[in-house]
């Protein structure tokens, strides 16, 4: 994997999000140009941006902010999984009107 500062392809000051942490970050202004991190892998296929904390954390510390993301990612799975166990009882038509009456 290799990350490479590249013109934003996005229009605008736009926020993307760190594929590495899954943090909102912006791109950067730089000689008046927008600049994103972009992730690439080895045959040379884009797999997302980078923020600049992630970037700033070199190899090891992305390894670790992966691993810390890996981890939250599982156990949000897990409660996903037990979540959708169940069976899940939506209101009637008539409380939703009721809802959106004010009764």
């Amino acid at each position: 994997m290799k990350i490479v500062w590249e013109r934003s392809v996005y229009v605008g000051n736009v926020p993307v999000f760190c594929t590495i942490c899954g943090h909102q970050s912006y791109p950067i202004r730089s000689k008046n140009q927008l600049l994103l991190a972009v992730l690439y892998d080895k045959q040379g296929v884009v797999r997302g941006e980078v923020c600049r904390d992630c970037v700033a954390a070199g190899s090891e510390g992305i390894k670790a902010r992966l691993h810390e993301r890996i981890e939250a990612l599982q156990t949000k799975m897990a409660e996903l999984q037990l979540v959708a166990q169940e069976d899940v009882e939506t209101p009637t038509l008539e409380q939703e009107f009721q809802v959106h009456r004010g009764q």
